[in-house]
């Protein structure tokens, strides 16, 4: 079965990517992709897709991108033709298209300096976009490794108050609050430890995938990016990494008492992600019966906001109508990739 089109979403820490023939997607995948680290790690994780799936040259390629952040490049407009330019050394750069948000697709060879602004870290509104055509209304979240995007659906639209990063900042419908690579001093300055306040460390000791390694929620094909300290991502060495930021060894206390302190960083996380979304429930856009839609790594969280905030949770994976490919990784975990390969085929149709 020969691959006809192929949905892209470059993001900083990860490439993921799927594959669609006669409009059904016949695989999913994400590979690690630390582009701070250099575009070698790029090339490296393109090769092992294409490797594995071996699209013919006359395949179709749509690409979405937050990758241009990376600290490799010294600004966004770099970065833009840095990843189209580092993408068609795999894929003839005539069959690729750019998702530049409202103004649809580009093709990569015409893209401009006066685009960038419409492509850089647009991927969030490919997937709204995507949602928005499948349902009436709906707060989509998305929670990936490093964020969490919040978009409110309604009537076939995404209610945006913001587009640039910064913009999508200020209005609160970008959280950097991801289940894998956000660092635990972000979420709270003291966590509650023997019957007593402690202040944590404000250091890069430990992330949120340590917490969900304790809990038991991280998936583990979701779980790519390195350890805070390069070590091993085991439920000890996450106690461990944990502990550090009480300036303790973990053998002071037992295993339950970690967990407990993990639990404690997950509600942290919790609240930011609940006020964030009752911010967007806030502005009256949406009935009391409109879904949660989660998408995301992340998004067994999202399936206890929707509880905590009363409303129905539904799952981006099913806002897909046809059979799902059989992969460890489902639609809803690469979510931006799935949706700019669907709208492009609806844009051609």
């Amino acid at each position: 079965m020969l691959i006809e089109c192929m949905g892209w979403d470059i993001g900083g820490a990860h490439l993921k990517a799927v594959a669609m023939t006669g409009g059904v997607v016949v695989s999913v995948a994400q590979k690690p992709c630390p582009l701070w680290l250099g575009l070698s790690y790029f090339h490296t994780a393109i090769r092992a897709i294409l490797d594995e799936w071996q699209p013919p040259d006359t395949c179709f390629h749509v690409v979405t991108m937050t990758g241009e952040l990376a600290d490799v490049f010294n600004n966004r407009v770099e970065g833009v033709f840095g990843l189209i330019s580092a993408l068609s050394e795999h894929v003839p750069t005539e069959n690729v298209m750019v998702f530049a948000g409202f103004d649809g697709f580009l093709p990569a060879g015409q893209v401009q300096a006066k685009d960038v602004p419409s492509i850089a870290s647009a991927n969030w509104l490919a997937t709204g976009l995507y949602a928005a055509s499948k349902l009436d209304q709906g707060l989509l979240v998305d929670i990936g490794s490093t964020t969490a995007d919040f978009l409110v659906l309604r009537h076939g639209r995404v209610m945006l108050k913001g587009y640039t990063d910064f913009e999508r900042l200020r209005h609160g419908e970008l959280a950097y609050c991801g289940v894998v690579r956000t660092s635990l001093m972000a979420l709270t300055k003291t966590a509650p430890f023997e019957g007593e306040w402690i202040g944590l460390m404000a250091e890069h000791f430990a992330t949120t995938a340590d917490v969900y390694r304790l809990t038991g929620e991280l998936p583990e094909h979701a779980d790519q990016a390195p350890t805070a300290d390069g070590g091993e991502k085991s439920v000890i060495a996450s106690a461990r990494r944990i502990a550090r930021l009480l300036g303790l060894d973990m053998d002071h206390a037992q295993q339950a008492t970690w967990k407990r302190l993990a639990a404690y960083f997950r509600e942290k996380q919790l609240e930011c992600l609940m006020a964030a979304s009752m911010s967007h429930l806030s502005r009256g856009l949406l009935n009391g019966q409109s879904p949660i839609i989660g998408a995301g790594v992340g998004r067994f969280l999202v399936q206890e906001l929707a509880q905590r905030l009363g409303h129905p949770y539904l799952d981006f994976d099913d806002l897909y109508p046809k059979p799902l490919p059989t992969s460890e990784f489902h639609l809803a975990d690469c979510a931006p990739a799935l949706a700019v390969a669907c709208l492009a085929r609806q844009s051609h149709a």
